[in-house]
């Protein structure tokens, strides 16, 4: 073996001891959710979540790094959590033990695999009609995707987020999600032209796409903007444009 792959190899086995760690660790901390203060030991699962997403930006492990997008997601704001909820903490642990132990992988298909995961529910969700949309939200500004996160998950949607266009053009294309609410101001790429090149993509072209925005519907801002697009205000209209949009989209 070349001195690069015992390199990786090296790499790929310190991870492996990290992430078994880990999990030992947050199988105690789910154990003792179960019959304590719970917030302590979320915050503890979040740290340790945050040690490993460092970690494996220095391996390849795909189905590893969805996983962990989605068990952030499903922790943020988390608190005081139910028994169902503990036992869709232990879902993913079982899933990460999968993982690890070469039991998942090979030939799983991202985008099946990323839908399959636990998403977290509104403690009422008997009085929601049960949804299995996937909506991907794309906004750099972290406080104003809570926000529209959080009234998503409030209305039964399964939502991932992306805080960087080209993390949000690469997760549209491996996860298909059923739809994109994007802001219209990011990054190095504007959410016009998000929308324009997931468009311009095959795998991605028919993803129904809504832009959140606070301009107006003649501004050159927008000319760009491909026609099949919905356009959504920033503010208190919201929940009427994304119902709109829906119809629009025949996925209401």
């Amino acid at each position: 073996m070349s001195s690069l792959g015992e390199y990786s190899a090296q790499v790929e086995s310190d991870f492996e001891l990290e992430a078994r760690d880990e999990l030992s660790t947050f199988e105690v901390l789910a154990s003792n959710m179960r019959s304590n203060d719970a917030e302590p030991f979320l915050v503890d699962f979040r740290a340790g979540l945050d040690r490993l997403r460092v970690s494996l930006a220095s391996i390849d492990s795909p189905l590893f790094e969805l996983l962990l997008r989605r068990m952030d997601n499903y922790l943020t704001e988390l608190a005081d959590p139910t028994d169902e909820q503990i036992g869709d903490i232990e879902t993913f642990l079982d899933l990460m033990h999968g993982i690890l132990n070469g039991e998942i992988g090979g030939e799983v298909n991202e985008a099946e695999f990323f839908r399959s995961l636990p998403v977290r529910r509104p403690a009422d969700l008997d009085d929601f009609q049960h949804l299995d949309l996937e909506i991907l939200v794309v906004d750099t500004n972290k406080t104003a995707a809570r926000i529209v996160e959080r009234e998503l998950v409030n209305c039964g949607y399964r939502v991932s987020m992306a805080v960087r266009s080209f993390e949000a053009l690469e997760f549209a294309i491996r996860t298909r999600p059923d739809m994109i609410i994007s802001s219209g101001v990011l990054d190095e790429m504007s959410g016009v032209d998000l929308a324009s090149a997931l468009a311009a993509i095959q795998s991605t072209e028919a993803i129904p796409f809504a832009l959140l925005t606070s301009s107006n519907p003649g501004d050159t801002a927008l000319k760009r903007l491909p026609d099949t697009v919905a356009v959504m205000k920033k503010g208190n209209d919201f929940s009427d444009d994304f119902a709109t949009a829906l119809e629009r989209f025949g996925i209401a």
